[in-house]
């Protein structure tokens, strides 16, 4: 299967015009509480809306145009943290482990109550755009991005996402894409559950209400619990359309920053009900509450995607501002923030070779994307050379880092204590090193800055052999552990080195390890 440059550029711009005029329509509603009966933008929409679902998109395409397709989670981090200047919730937990050198995954994870919410899987469309007709990869960036400030369902919500909309580009049955994404998630997760929730009311015949009501039921949201119920807002005041709403007992109390699973099944929620018809589907999803821009947003963006802009109605077109209005970022030169969605749309599209040059076919009139050959979720479809198998990450612990080098991927596992030590008690820590050439590896791996005072077992400095990938499935891995006990403690951080070399290449990778000494 193929798609033309003309028709992908469609999809591209259907894609952001989409996002754009979702998050637009939902951002009054935004945090509150409520059902509505809206069928069009209720607030003066004549001036850009700043929409940090696009925002942090801006970022990583930014991020793709300086380092190229070989993005990892630690150079999305690394632009989150010159970038983002949103210190709120996940976005700022995510930057602040980060910054006192705590890596992903664990900076999603850490001290980080609103993991599980909504802050990844709203940017998921610029991982689709780039990946085309190729769910695994898109899931696979997504992985990388959603870590760096996101864990369990937070991730597991932006992998679904990716996966769907990538595939959106050449499958536009609905039950078909939703089966494409409950692929590349687990058995047992919310978000599953959240779908298969609002599926089975839908097919027993209940309303769009009944199916929110349930799902909220099943999944609880807290995001409807920041506002509160619905009393109207300076830009939207409360009237027939959205009436001031009373506080529904059935509904239970949700925990703190468990929201990705009931919004992804709102999503469903507004593609089945609308019957895919853009207005009808973007409106359904805000007039379910909760977190509105971002549901319409990225419902409008899926619906783009599957019908490409001429899908869209020129009165949603033409209902609010092209233009783009940042609000999370920090902006300089080379950010190169893009003035209009137009702006932005171009410049996704002449990334789309760099990052899928295996897919792309190029002509005289642009260049072809070739689809991948299945969309769901395929083991045997991941090469150590192009991408990982991202489903063996998201079995991993949180506690698990990967540092990806061009002969070798590292994995540092910090154990059930994660990077936390203490004075006189034993610390492990596992390195597990991958082979990533066709040719064989002895390793010298130095511990630098480990403090003379801690006992540690075994010396630091060890040999590590790692046969080549051909013809070889288990020892191009090979693994170790670091274990010391801590002594003298004096500092609240300690940072040590692992340097890894290849004897015979001149080649070395070092490798960041990060201790805390304190309660964290």
């Amino acid at each position: 299967m193929k798609l033309d440059y003309k028709t992908y550029c469609s999809k591209v711009r259907g894609c952001y015009l989409g996002k754009n005029i979702g998050g637009t329509l939902g951002a009054p509603f935004e945090c509150f509480r409520g059902v509505y009966d809206i069928d069009f933008f209720m607030q003066d929409v004549s001036s850009p809306v700043p929409n940090d679902d696009v925002d942090l998109q801006l970022v990583w395409l930014s991020a793709i145009e300086h380092e190229g397709k070989n993005l990892d989670s630690h150079i999305l981090a690394q632009y989150w943290e010159n970038y983002i200047s949103a210190e709120i919730s996940e976005y700022g937990t995510g930057k602040n482990n980060y910054s006192v050198g705590i890596v992903p995954p664990l900076s999603g994870y850490m001290r980080n109550e609103n993991r599980e919410s909504n802050g990844a899987w709203i940017r998921t469309e610029i991982w689709a755009c780039l990946c085309a007709g190729n769910p695994a990869l898109a899931a696979n960036y997504a992985y990388y991005d959603a870590c760096v400030d996101h864990s369990g369902e937070g991730i597991y919500a932006a992998v679904f996402t990716a996966a769907v909309e990538a595939a959106a580009f050449f499958e536009s049955d609905i039950y078909k894409l939703i089966e494409i994404g409950l692929s590349y998630v687990p058995e047992n997760c919310g978000v599953r559950n959240a779908v298969e929730v609002v599926l089975k009311c839908y097919k027993d015949g209940g309303d769009w209400k009944t199916a929110r009501k349930k799902l909220l039921i099943a999944q609880p949201s807290s995001f409807g619990e920041i506002g509160g119920e619905w009393k109207g807002v300076p830009s939207v005041p409360a009237c027939e359309k959205c009436p001031v709403q009373k506080k529904d007992g059935d509904i239970p109390k949700a925990r703190h920053g468990y929201d990705a699973p009931a919004s992804i099944g709102i999503i469903l929620i507004g593609w089945l009900y609308g019957g895919g018809e853009f207005g009808k589907s973007v409106c359904i999803a805000t007039n379910c509450g909760e977190d509105t821009d971002c549901t319409a947003g990225t419902l409008g963006a899926l619906l783009g995607i599957i019908g490409g802009e001429e899908s869209i109605p020129e009165k949603w077109k033409k209902g609010c501002s092209e233009k783009i209005a940042v609000c999370t970022l920090r902006p300089d030169l080379l950010l190169n923030v893009p003035e209009t969605v137009s702006a932005l749309c171009e410049r996704v599209v002449k990334q789309f070779p760099a990052v899928s040059f295996e897919r792309c076919a190029f002509t005289e009139n642009g260049f072809e994307v070739v689809a991948a050959g299945s969309f769901k979720y395929d083991e045997n479809a991941f090469y150590p050379y192009q991408q990982e198998n991202f489903k063996e990450l998201l079995a991993e612990s949180p506690s698990a880092a990967r540092f990806h080098f061009p002969s070798l991927t590292v994995k540092l596992d910090y154990g059930e204590t994660l990077v936390k030590i203490e004075e006189g008690v034993q610390k492990t820590l596992t390195v597990t090193l991958c082979n990533k050439l066709y040719l064989s590896q002895y390793l010298t791996v130095r511990v630098i800055g480990i403090p003379d005072e801690w006992n540690t077992v075994n010396g630091a400095v060890r040999a590590v052999g790692l046969e080549h990938w051909h013809g070889s499935k288990v020892s191009h891995t090979n693994s170790f552990e670091l274990t010391f006990t801590p002594a003298m403690l004096k500092n609240y951080k300690y940072e040590l080195i692992l340097e890894i070399s290849s004897n015979g290449r001149g080649e070395k990778c070092y490798v960041p390890v990060t201790l805390i000494n304190g309660a964290c």
